[in-house]
C-alpha cells in the first residue's frame, strides 16, 4: 500500500497523469483494483481529469482465503474461525478522458471516445442474436455459476400489432412495436446474460518454455484482457499497460491484432512477459497469415 492512504493516491494519481497526457481525447482507461484499496483507486481517479465511466465486476471461482485460520488451545471455542473471506470478485473502474467535441466528433477525428459493443455482445446462444454486454462477467466456474438465479426470460410472443388497448390509468394506448418472437436459450440461468471470460490453465504459462512457470501472483485471464481490449480499442489500435506484470494484457492485445506498449519494474516479471507476448504475436501471425491464404484459394 505504499505507506498507507494518502501516499498511496498520490503516487497512483502521479501515473494517472501520465496516462491522461499520453491519451487522446476520449480515450479510455481500464485499471484493476484490489477489492480492500479499491476505493483508493477511486480516491485517486476522482483527483485525476478523467471522466468515471463504469465499475466492471468480474466474478470467479478460483482463489482461496489469505486471511489466519484460528487454532489455538487458548480459545478451542474459536477454533476455525478465519479473519478474512475468500476474495470471489475483482473490480475494473472504466473511465474516459474527457472528449474533443461531440461523440461523433472526437470519433471522426480520434476513433474512440465510444465502446465497441458491437465486438463485445454476450454469446445469444446458436442462432441467436447477441445480447448487450453488461456491467458484469463471470468465469463460466460452477462457483461463479451457482451465483446467478434461474431467469427464464420472455415466454411468450410479444404483443406488437398496434391494435388500440383500453388503460385505466393512460387511456387508449397502441403498441408500437413489432410482435418479437420469444428468444431460444439453453440454459435458465441468469448468467447466460453476461459475458463468460472462461479461462484456461494453460493462460498462466502458455509460451514459456517447459519446465518455466509463470510466478507472478495476479495473473489476469486472458479471454477477459481480450473482451476488454476490444471494447476499449479502436481496429489497429494501441493498448498500453502501465503495470504489465507477466504480460497479459499483451498477449490478449495480439491476439486481438493490436499494437501494445508496456512497461514493469520487475526484471523477472518483464522476462516472462516478453516470451508470453513474442509467443501470442507469433501464433496470431500465423493464424491470420493461414485465414488469408484459405480466403484467397476460395
Amino acid at each position: 500500500d505504499r505507506g498507507g492512504r494518502d501516499k498511496w493516491v498520490e503516487w497512483l494519481t502521479d501515473r494517472l497523469a501520465e496516462a491522461y497526457r499520453v491519451l487522446k481525447p476520449g480515450g479510455h482507461l481500464v485499471i484493476w483494483s484490489y477489492p480492500r484499496t479499491s476505493h483508493w483507486t477511486r480516491m485517486a481517479l476522482d483527483d485525476s481529469s478523467f471522466e468515471f465511466v463504469h465499475n466492471l465486476i468480474h466474478i470467479y471461482g478460483t482463489g482461496k482465503s489469505h486471511g489466519k485460520i484460528v487454532k489455538s488451545a487458548d480459545t478451542p471455542q474459536f477454533n476455525g474461525y478465519s479473519t478474512t473471506l475468500k476474495t470471489s470478485y475483482e473490480e475494473w473502474m472504466l473511465v474516459r478522458k474527457p472528449l474533443n467535441g461531440t461523440v461523433e466528433e472526437n470519433l471522426r477525428k480520434w476513433a474512440v471516445g465510444a465502446l465497441n459493443v458491437a465486438a463485445c455482445g454476450v454469446d445469444g446462444g446458436k442462432g441467436q442474436p447477441a445480447r448487450f454486454p453488461g456491467t458484469l462477467s463471470h468465469d463460466g466456474s460452477m462457483e461463479a455459476l451457482r451465483v446467478f438465479p434461474d431467469a427464464p426470460g420472455q415466454l411468450a410472443r410479444l404483443r406488437g400489432d398496434c391494435a388500440p388497448m383500453n388503460n385505466q390509468i393512460y387511456g387508449k394506448m397502441r403498441h408500437g412495436s413489432v410482435a418479437k418472437p420469444p428468444r431460444v436459450d439453453c440454459s435458465t440461468s441468469a448468467a447466460r446474460l453476461f459475458y463468460c471470460a472462461k479461462a484456461s490453465r494453460r493462460d498462466k504459462s502458455e509460451g514459456l518454455p517447459d519446465g518455466e512457470h509463470n510466478c507472478h501472483p495476479t495473473v489476469k485471464s486472458i479471454p477477459l484482457m481480450r473482451w476488454l481490449c476490444r471494447l476499449v480499442t479502436p481496429p489497429g489500435g494501441t493498448v498500453l499497460d502501465m503495470f504489465m506484470g507477466s504480460g497479459s494484457t499483451g498477449v490478449a492485445a495480439m491476439e486481438e491484432a493490436f499494437r501494445f506498449l508496456g512497461c514493469e519494474l520487475s526484471a523477472e516479471y518483464f522476462v516472462i512477459a516478453k516470451k508470453r507476448i513474442t509467443h501470442a504475436s507469433l501464433m496470431s501471425l500465423t493464424r491470420r497469415s493461414q485465414s488469408a491464404a484459405l480466403k484467397s484459394s476460395q
